[in-house]
């Protein structure tokens, strides 16, 4: 089809989540940019011009040839992301658009590992909104970035944690994400702590970024990242949360 030929210059997780935004009906056909601006895809508005004229069928059509073609070439893509004042001419994308779309457009699984969280709910309602309509897996290793009085329990300590991080970061009720932790963080006079951080949709996209799921760390610190398109990356790094898990180095909650 003609329009996949026009589409060669979008970003990879951006034709992603625009198959999956019109496939789940969550923006009208023909596109238009306020239909766009509604998902996080404002800034494809006036490049998609090979799907004008288009219905429903055609533009799923043409955005899953393209996505073929680019994806048997083997082609990954790469993104940087950004929290903070933007120079002239800035070509990066904000840190906390760039999550809620990798989150929209999630399918299968997410991981989400080693952040700190206190305004969560707003970043993590389409995490939500993944799992309750379209039963996307989500495993949440978490920071709980506190150590345990000396004596305490560490499962009652941990257990604690995690349901004021819930109250805080999680009102949405039912279906709630797989969540982990690390004992050797919690315990007394412990040098461990948990500094690796990463998301990873669909064993497809990685972003790695020093962006907290923090007001600060998504609206107001200096924060730099890296998305990726790339499945080999992407399951070395699901693998490695795994195997550390099956290791004994996490524990989950229950």
């Amino acid at each position: 089809m003609s329009g996949a030929g026009g589409l060669t210059a979008v970003p990879l997780p951006d034709l992603r989540m625009l198959l999956t935004v019109v496939e789940t009906n969550r923006t009208a056909v023909p596109l238009t940019e306020v239909g766009l601006q509604s998902v996080n895809l404002g800034h494809l508005a006036g490049r998609l011009g090979s799907l004008d004229g288009l219905d429903r069928a055609g533009v799923l059509a043409a955005l899953s040839i393209a996505l073929a073609e680019r994806e048997r070439a083997g082609e990954w893509s790469a993104e940087v992301v950004w929290t903070g004042p933007e120079a002239r001419g800035s070509t990066s994308r904000d840190t906390a658009v760039v999550v809620r779309r990798i989150f929209s457009a999630a399918r299968r699984s997410v991981l989400v590992a080693g952040y700190a969280f206190d305004h969560g709910r707003d970043i993590l309602r389409p995490l939500h909104v993944a799992m309750r309509d379209r039963g996307v897996t989500v495993d949440l290793f978490l920071d709980l970035r506190e150590r345990a009085a000396v004596g305490t329990d560490l499962g009652a300590f941990a257990s604690e944690k995690i349901d004021l991080f819930i109250e805080q970061n999680w009102p949405f009720g039912e279906p709630t994400p797989n969540l982990y932790y690390a004992p050797a963080t919690l315990a007394p006079e412990s040098a461990a702590s948990l500094h690796a951080k990463c998301v990873v949709v669909d064993e497809e996209t990685t972003l790695v970024t020093s962006a907290n799921f923090t007001d600060r760390g998504q609206s107001r610190n200096i924060e730099i990242g890296i998305l990726l398109h790339d499945r080999v990356l992407a399951s070395q790094i699901v693998a490695q949360w795994k195997g550390a898990l099956a290791a004994g180095q996490f524990v989950q909650w229950s």
